[in-house]
């Protein structure tokens, strides 16, 4: 009987899916993340969607990426923001509904993970994959190894704190880098610059997104060009923290924010020029993923495969 492998990457708005038989991708799936009705919802739909994917065939293992602090260990979710969930035991309650092995991680050390075996970070031993989309997160492999830290809690970047008077965090902190330069806090931003300026692009929108306030800046939107360098500049200074912290020779912006391209990477190029210290910002580079905003289910599989 043939087998599937499956990697999942959850996110806080889509939860993708794919499968591999035979060591050729053999189905794909994308499905919205139900977080606000609660973690079995979401579990009954990554239950579908598993059995979707290996369309009758065993399914060997799956490999999970969860946005928050995780006990990869035991299997649990300790507490995710952006899913709202608490000691939820998400490799046990998959397990027995689909009669397999799943192993998890962070959805960023995820990323990096398919950075790493399939996209621009093959054979690199120190750089970091920085996953940008309703929060921010870090995968960072230091000397070819992945940093998890000692409670499994490494690479929080999002709530590395940077303006101790700005906007709330969803962890309960103020000025956190998510809640200044996440995909989330780039619609919040629009969505205000749209109500203060009535005839800005922005204001035509139903649904603004930070899809919507990067092609209005990039159509010469004033409004949302500002919010875009405001949300940039933000983000350029973490990462030149993160340069000057780890001295990676390679920095991989992914998740769905790095779809902008050039409108994300050159202003943090610049921001790290600018801040990060002369051997540090010689030494890296700075890209988007050439995976796009798959990295996350091409990690999940290493993850699966690792997990055999």
């Amino acid at each position: 009987m043939q087998t599937a492998l499956i990697g999942i990457d959850i996110g806080g708005t889509n939860i993708q899916g794919v499968a591999v038989v035979d060591g050729k991708i053999s189905a794909r799936g994308k499905i919205a993340t139900r977080a606000r009705q609660g973690a079995a919802t979401v579990i009954a739909d990554l239950v579908e969607l598993v059995h979707k994917l290996a369309a009758g065939k065993k399914i060997q293992a799956v490999g999970l990426g969860i946005p928050g602090l995780l006990d990869a260990e035991r299997g649990i979710c300790i507490s995710s923001c952006n899913l709202g969930w608490q000691e939820v035991h998400i490799s046990r309650e998959l397990s027995r509904r689909i009669d397999s092995p799943v192993l998890i991680d962070n959805d960023a050390r995820v990323a990096a993970l398919g950075e790493w075996s399939q996209g621009q970070a093959q054979n690199c031993r120190d750089f970091i994959c920085l996953t940008i989309g309703t929060g921010i997160g870090a995968g960072i492999v230091n000397d070819g190894h992945l940093l998890r830290g000692a409670r499994w809690s490494a690479g929080e970047a999002g709530h590395m704190i940077l303006d101790p008077h700005g906007p709330e965090c969803a962890c309960g902190n103020k000025g956190c880098l998510e809640a200044l330069a996440s995909g989330t806090a780039i619609a919040r931003q629009g969505r205000a610059a749209a109500a203060a300026n009535p005839s800005s692009l922005l204001a035509k929108s139903n649904d603004i997104d930070a899809a919507v306030v990067f092609a209005a800046a990039q159509a010469g939107d004033r409004a949302a060009a500002q919010v875009v360098a405001t949300a940039m500049t933000w983000l350029g200074l973490g990462v030149a923290n993160l340069v000057n912290l780890f001295n990676p020779r390679l920095v991989v912006i992914g998740g769905g924010v790095s779809l902008a391209g050039e409108q994300v990477v050159a202003p943090v190029r610049a921001q790290v020029h600018r801040y990060a210290m002369k051997v540090q910002r010689e030494t890296v580079t700075i890209t988007t993923s050439s995976l796009r905003d798959a990295a996350g289910v091409y990690g999940a599989l290493e993850l699966a495969r690792r997990g055999l």
